[in-house]
């Protein structure tokens, strides 16, 4: 009820945030988007709909058929095809009876292009858009691929953009098919085909925070900066959480060159030993979906099924990511102890002239 249907909310939802950016009614939108996914893919046969595509490989389905909808009824409106009632009916009944002009366009365009190509294929249309997108599905579960996205993602960071937000926009489609498909093949009692999903990016490489950096939280908390050790005094809590703003930020590790090889490396290191492991199905793999913010211990024992060994090596990662950071955090931290000290020798310095020209102004 839940991740088996992620593609009828999934398309639900983006129809009713692409028409609320649009300053558009979103609940229609909403409706108008499920209703067409329905038609689409979820054909009825010998009298019981079809739901397979409910879950995570009608994902892609979901996002084209959402944008389609909203897109075509802001066309209609461009062209001022609607239904005109007098002035003196009230606004609501009129929205009420202008959605049925997207509905009729949806019907004789979207729906008989459908029928057509599930008599000429013998397929329907998500599972044409499956077979297109199995390549790049296949290539999303590599080892090339995830160490790349890790690369792209913190490069962005460093350049103190968001880059999980950014880029994780893009591949999550694939990683929440990979959970499907993973899930699909346990409760089918065969083996797991994937590795990499978003939990496994959420619990394993990032442990929750781009970086990982919950590994410098805990060097922060014990530096001898005052100025660091405030830093993690703030962070370590919030990055538990997956909340590592305070620490990238309050350090700095943007455009800080000093943290620029730790910053990609760490989750690097992550990727490649997690994949390894998953790989030879020494851990077992993903087919469970966490939140984001669980503690990665936490997560990684949850989505796992209760794997033993996923916490344990969730918490070998932080302390490899620990290893990782030290150094680079020793040199950092060695500036900012000079620089405290050489400003308190200068507040010293002001403070002793200050009580001289005191000292002279009352004699």
């Amino acid at each position: 009820m839940s991740f088996n249907a992620i593609s009828l909310f999934t398309s639900a939802s983006i129809a009713y945030n692409l028409a609320k950016a649009y300053k558009r009614e979103p609940l229609p939108a909403a409706f108008l988007s499920v209703m067409t996914f329905l038609l689409v893919a979820a054909p009825v046969k010998d009298g019981a709909m079809d739901i397979k595509f409910f879950g995570g490989i009608g994902l892609f389905s979901a996002i084209f058929i959402a944008i389609y909808t909203v897109e075509l009824t802001r066309l209609l409106e461009f062209l001022k095809i609607r239904i005109r009632l007098p002035k003196e009916v009230p606004n609501a009944v009129a929205e009420s009876l202008n959605i049925v002009i997207p509905i009729l366009a949806v019907l004789l365009t979207l729906y008989p292009f459908t029928l057509w190509i599930e008599h000429s294929t013998g397929s329907s249309i998500p599972q044409l858009i499956m077979d297109f997108m199995a390549p790049l599905i296949k290539v999303s579960d590599s080892l090339g691929a995830i160490c790349l996205f890790v690369f792209a993602t913190h490069l962005l960071w460093f350049l103190g953009i968001n880059g999980s937000l950014v880029l994780m926009q893009l591949w999550t489609p694939f990683l929440l098919q990979n959970m499907a498909a993973n899930l699909a093949a346990f409760q089918a009692g065969e083996p797991l085909p994937y590795i990499i999903t978003n939990s496994f990016w959420d619990f394993y490489i990032v442990h929750g925070t781009s970086g990982g950096v919950i590994a410098l939280a805990f060097l922060l908390v014990r530096s001898k900066s005052a100025h660091l050790r405030s830093i993690g005094k703030i962070g370590l809590v919030p990055s538990f959480f997956s909340i590592g703003e305070p620490i990238v930020y309050g350090v700095p590790m943007v455009v800080n060159p000093l943290f620029f090889i730790p910053l990609i490396f760490a989750p690097m290191a992550n990727a490649i030993i997690a994949y390894l492991l998953l790989d030879f199905n020494l851990i077992h793999r993903i087919y469970l979906m966490a939140p984001w913010t669980t503690p990665a211990p936490i997560g990684a024992y949850l989505v796992s099924a209760g794997d033993i060994w996923a916490p344990v090596l969730s918490v070998s990662l932080i302390i490899l990511d620990i290893i990782i950071y030290y150094p680079f955090f020793k040199m950092y931290e060695r500036i900012c102890v000079e620089k405290e000290q050489s400003k308190d020798a200068e507040t010293l310095e002001q403070e002793r002239l200050m009580e001289e020209r005191a000292r002279s102004a009352a004699q």
